[in-house]
């Protein structure tokens, strides 16, 4: 007879957090048993959450296969969201302050909540201390990754900066990988921002430019801007979206 084992999984620590971080954060989606996770500017890992917050929005499908509310902490909006099972909603009004307790999840460049557990509260000193709770939390992960990039100016080589900073300071080696790889990937996320604000500005301007009354030449902003088509296309489609200009007829744009 062949006895097969499965590796225990170990639950995940819900990190009491609030919504500003996890919707600041770059997510990190993973393979397999490793769990996918939002990287904060400050190094945490923040896989599965804590938040304290007032509903502010309640929706329940008619076939009742799908039902969301919409949580509001002072800091930043999220959603939570039940599919099938959607009974740990049911019960969630509109106005209740509930501490929710889920995994997060990202589909269409949203970032959302898997509701696991919901306490409903209505103590107002809750709140007090969860906002003390999370200002220590935040004092202490600024002094940490302080600690540690000023660590790094003195070493080169990975293991021997954990080992030194584990020594002397009490901080993982996790929490130090999670630090450095913050300021690499949350960089290039901020430089690919400038850069894709710059172009947007480089095609309003060239919109303005050529735009002798009735609007631009779709193909002069093609051969202006130095950007591919597919570039300049999907520009000039987030500009109409947001309704910064408009086609007053097919190849034309002019600025509202």
């Amino acid at each position: 007879m062949v006895y097969c084992i499965m590796p225990e999984i170990k639950r995940i620590t819900a990190i009491k957090t609030d919504i500003k971080s996890i919707l600041n954060g770059m997510f990190i989606r993973q393979d397999g048993l490793n769990p996918s996770y939002v990287l904060t500017n400050l190094g945490q890992k923040l896989s599965r959450v804590r938040v304290l917050a007032t509903v502010v929005d309640k929706f329940i499908s008619a076939d009742e296969q799908y039902a969301v509310i919409t949580l509001d902490d002072s800091t930043e909006t999220i959603r939570a969201k039940a599919f099938k099972l959607i009974s740990i909603l049911r019960s969630v009004d509109k106005g209740d302050l509930v501490d929710v307790i889920g995994k997060v999840r990202l589909y269409n460049e949203e970032i959302y909540i898997i509701p696991e557990i919901i306490y409903k509260t209505d103590d107002p000193n809750l709140l007090l201390l969860r906002k003390a709770e999370l200002k220590k939390q935040l004092k202490d992960l600024k002094e940490k990754k302080k600690i540690i990039i000023e660590c790094q100016k003195n070493t080169s080589d990975m293991d021997e900066l954990k080992k030194f900073v584990k020594r002397k300071f009490n901080i993982s080696p996790e929490h130090v990988e999670a630090v450095l790889m913050s300021q690499e990937v949350l960089k290039t996320s901020e430089e690919d921002e400038v850069d894709e604000k710059a172009e947007k500005d480089k095609i309003i301007k060239l919109i303005e430019k050529f735009d002798s009354g009735n609007g631009c030449e779709y193909s002069m902003i093609i051969s202006e801007s130095g950007l591919s088509e597919d570039s300049v296309e999907r520009i000039i489609n987030e500009l109409l979206n947001e309704g910064t200009c408009f086609e007053p007829r097919p190849g034309i744009i002019k600025l509202l």
